[in-house]
Order: C-alpha cells, then sequence, then structure tokens
C-alpha cells in the first residue's frame, strides 16, 4: 500500500471522520479530514464559509483541497461533495476509496442526535441531494452498509477490504 490514500466518502453523518480516523490510528498513518483543512485554511467553519462565502465558493475549494492532495500514504475523509465527477479518478487512482452508506432515515436520525446541521435537516431538497451523490458515492472501489454496524464493525470491515 506503499504511497497509497485511503479515501472514506459518504453523506453526511455516515462515519468518514471516525471510521477514518480509527483506521489511521490503526494503521499508523496520517489521517486528513478535507473538511478540516478547509476550515483551517478559512479560519471559519464550513456553515460560516457556506453563510458568508457562498456554497459555489465551498464547493470549489473542496475540489482544489482534493485536486491538489499529494499522493503518498494516509486515511482521508472526503467531505459529502467532495466525491464527485470533478474528483473521482483522481481519488481511486490514489487508492482505495471505501463508500460508508446509510439510508436516509438513519442520516436523519444521526443528524438529529447529534444536534447539528438542524437547518440542513429542515431543507426540502435533502433527499434529493442524498440520490444524487448516493449515484456518484456508489463508484467508488467499496462499499460498507454501515446502518446496521457498529463503529468497530465497520472498521473492522474497512481494514478487511484494504
Amino acid at each position: 500500500m506503499a504511497g497509497r490514500t485511503i479515501t472514506f466518502c459518504g453523506f453526511m453523518g455516515c462515519g468518514k471522520s471516525t471510521v477514518g480516523r480509527i483506521v489511521a490510528r490503526r494503521l499508523a498513518l496520517p489521517f486528513k479530514d478535507t473538511n478540516d483543512v478547509i476550515e483551517y485554511l478559512e479560519e471559519m467553519s464550513i456553515d460560516k464559509i457556506v453563510k458568508q462565502k457562498g456554497e459555489e465558493y465551498f464547493r470549489t475549494l473542496e475540489n482544489q483541497i482534493v485536486l491538489s492532495t499529494s499522493e503518498e500514504e494516509r486515511v482521508m475523509a472526503v467531505g459529502e461533495g467532495g466525491f464527485n465527477e470533478t474528483t473521482i479518478a483522481t481519488l481511486k487512482n490514489m487508492g482505495p476509496t471505501i463508500y460508508l452508506d446509510l439510508s436516509f432515515k438513519e442520516v436523519k436520525r444521526r443528524m438529529m442526535m447529534s444536534g447539528k446541521k438542524k437547518e440542513i435537516l429542515e431543507n426540502e431538497n435533502l433527499f434529493g441531494l442524498f440520490i444524487k451523490r448516493r449515484s456518484l458515492y456508489t463508484r467508488a472501489h467499496f462499499r460498507i452498509w454501515t446502518e446496521s454496524l457498529s463503529v468497530d464493525e465497520v472498521v473492522e470491515s474497512a481494514l478487511r477490504l484494504i
């Protein structure tokens, strides 16, 4: 796996960052979360970036971060929109891509439990976005249905795949 990046993708709440961090720790590799990189560079939260500068600006940054990622051995979580027509080929060429899948009902449940992103839950186009992105995520090398698994079980599944 030398020089390869293991990338986790999926819709919000699927566990990309949580699972990615654990997998990175287990493999003794660095971890990169594209949302964290964007927040660091912009010195504000993703929510503030979108509110102040617009979603198009944020998505452009997201693509730039993904496309400028050097090919090195690491684990990476890409934000919900970071696995797209512009970035998929690059991410797949860097190493294994793993789609953490779950139902829309579970996405909403997890978001409600976290107390975050309530305005997103009220977005009437959320289900359409979920379906649209799902069609992109299915192009990942691997898919793990996370809904009925514990975090440890998802981690073990991912490690078996890579």
